[in-house]
C-alpha cells in the first residue's frame, strides 16, 4: 500500500466512508481496530468541541445531547475543508435552518452566535472621532461618505431570538420562541475588544444599508428624505451620526475632498 493510498483510506475512515486498510497497518500494542476507533472518535469529538466553542448559546438552548446530535450530523454533511478549525462552523446556521424549518429560532440563535464570533476576531479598524468630523470643511459634506468596520454584521430575525439569547447569557430560563409581528434588523459589531449587538429601527437600518453600499452622506440623506417624508430627518440623522461615532461604528472617510 502506498503512502498516498494509506492516507486516503485513513481519511475515509474518519469520514465514515468505506475503507479496507486495517490489515495493512502493522499490529502491535493496542489492537489495530481499537487504534483506528480512537482516531475515528477523536476526530468527531474535536469538531464537536469546535462547534460548541463557536455556538455556546445555541448549545445551551438545545441542551447537551441535542446539540451533540446536531453537531455530529452537521460534521457528516459538512466535513472540515479548511486548514483552520476557525471556519468549520460557518455553514451551521444555514444547515440548521434547512434541518428545522419549523423552528427557525434555532438557526437564528446560531446565526447570532456566529456573527458575534466573526465580529470578535475581525480585522482592526481606526474608528472616527468627533474631532475627525469637526475637522471636515463645510464643502466636504457634499461628497463625504463613511466606512464601516470589518466587524460590521447584520441579521434580520423573525423570532424573539434576542430575548432568548439575552436570557441564556444571564443563565436564565429563556422565553418560549415566538414569531415577531415584524422582522427585526440587528446590528453586530466590535466595540473596542468586545462584540456587541443591538436592534435597529427602520430608518437606521436603511441608513446603514446605504453606507454599506458606499453611498455618500448627502446621497444617504436624500434617499432617506424620500423614503421617510414625515420624519424630522435633520434631527434623526444627526442623532444617528453622533451615536455611530460614540459606538465606534464609523471607520474612515470616503469621497471627501
Amino acid at each position: 500500500m502506498t503512502l498516498e493510498t494509506l492516507q486516503a483510506e485513513f481519511q475515509a475512515l474518519l469520514l465514515d466512508q468505506p475503507q479496507q486498510f486495517a490489515a495493512a497497518v502493522r499490529p502491535g500494542g493496542i489492537g489495530v481496530e481499537r487504534r483506528l476507533a480512537i482516531y475515528h472518535q477523536a476526530y468527531r469529538a474535536r469538531l464537536v468541541e469546535t462547534l460548541l466553542d463557536s455556538y455556546g448559546h445555541t448549545a445551551a438552548y438545545l441542551g447537551d445531547q441535542a446539540f451533540e446530535r446536531e453537531a455530529r450530523a452537521y460534521l457528516m454533511a459538512h466535513p472540515s475543508s479548511q486548514p483552520s478549525l476557525r471556519w468549520f462552523g460557518a455553514a451551521f446556521p444555514a444547515w440548521l435552518a434547512e434541518r428545522h424549518p419549523q423552528d427557525l429560532d434555532i438557526a437564528e440563535l446560531a446565526a447570532l452566535d456566529w456573527a458575534l464570533r466573526e465580529a470578535f476576531d475581525a480585522a482592526d479598524a481606526q474608528a472616527l472621532t468627533p474631532a475627525d468630523l469637526a475637522a471636515l470643511p463645510a464643502e466636504a459634506w457634499a461628497t463625504v461618505g463613511f466606512g464601516l468596520p470589518p466587524s460590521y454584521r447584520r441579521l434580520r430575525l423573525s423570532h424573539n431570538t434576542l430575548a432568548i439569547w439575552q436570557a441564556l447569557d444571564q443563565d436564565e430560563t429563556p422565553p418560549s420562541a415566538e414569531p415577531l409581528v415584524q422582522a427585526l434588523d440587528v446590528l453586530i459589531w466590535r466595540r473596542g475588544s468586545s462584540p456587541h449587538f443591538r436592534s435597529l429601527g427602520t430608518l437606521e437600518a436603511a441608513a446603514l444599508d446605504a453606507l454599506a453600499q458606499g453611498q455618500s452622506f448627502a446621497a444617504l440623506c436624500e434617499a432617506l428624505s424620500e423614503r421617510f417624508p414625515d420624519s424630522n430627518l435633520v434631527s434623526e440623522v444627526g442623532g444617528l451620526l453622533r451615536r455611530w461615532v460614540e459606538e465606534g461604528l464609523l471607520a474612515g472617510l470616503t469621497g471627501a475632498r
